[in-house]
């Protein structure tokens, strides 16, 4: 059997569908490190930097970049160029003055929306487990690999956190509770934001799925998807950019 990937690089055809570049351009490119995200929820900084945004040529000028901080990740200097930028991160580009944050885009490509200097220090993660550590404290982890040790001990898996990067604490803890707004960022309704109607669990002999209903805010239909898809994002409106 071939091999598809090592410890550095993928094959072309074990490039994600979500990554916006061509599986025909290259026979070995950067694999992602494992900082949290999924492979398909994240991009390598290199790509984002040399494929997408087209303001180097290659892993050099890149690392040139990084290396003098002039590319930060949620206000953060990196290193690596594997390093894997994924849902709702930021990258600031200080040279330009831009700020670009990572969002999923109506094809099931992710992408990057501008966004204002004020909110480049936001991110929201979504809660994806919950534990209970010594002191009786709740730990919780984000779906960006994040752990947070909270006092909140009525937060639940699916809830999302107002994160501020700069300052490197909490802003917010934003609850999965019906009316509030929800982003879906995978599946067939990707990009749709969403007003929050019901969670609906299907059981399973070995499990089971839960789904969310909502109302389309663009169509002011009723639809569902997958709960792992949704996000909420705000109460009344989105606390971020999303799309």
């Amino acid at each position: 059997m071939a091999h598809v990937s090592n410890k550095r690089h993928l094959r072309n055809i074990a490039i994600p569908k979500t990554w916006p570049i061509s599986r025909k351009r290259y026979y070995w490119i950067i694999r992602p490190s494992t900082n949290g995200y999924k492979f398909e929820y994240g991009m390598p900084i290199l790509l984002w930097l040399r494929d997408y945004l087209k303001i180097v040529k290659n892993k050099k000028e890149a690392k040139y970049l990084l290396r003098n901080g002039k590319v930060l990740v949620n206000n953060k200097k990196i290193k690596d160029l594997g390093y894997n930028v994924g849902l709702f991160d930021v990258i600031s580009i200080k040279d330009l003055n831009k700020n670009y944050r990572v969002v999923m885009s109506n094809n099931l490509k992710l992408k990057l929306v501008e966004i204002s200097e004020q909110e480049k220090d936001l991110k929201i993660i979504k809660i994806i487990r919950k534990n209970l550590v010594k002191g009786g404290k709740i730990q919780v982890t984000g779906i960006d690999g994040r752990n947070f040790i909270i006092d909140d001990k009525d937060i639940k898996t699916g809830d999302s956190i107002l994160f501020n990067t700069k300052e490197n604490k909490i802003e917010k803890v934003i609850k999965m509770n019906k009316g509030n707004l929800i982003y879906i960022f995978y599946g067939a309704k990707v990009s749709t934001i969403g007003k929050l109607e019901n969670i609906k669990i299907f059981r399973k002999p070995f499990g089971h799925t839960r789904f969310v209903e909502y109302i389309n805010i663009d169509s002011n239909k009723r639809e569902e998807t997958i709960f792992d898809y949704s996000i909420v994002i705000g109460e009344d409106k989105p606390l971020i950019t999303v799309r």
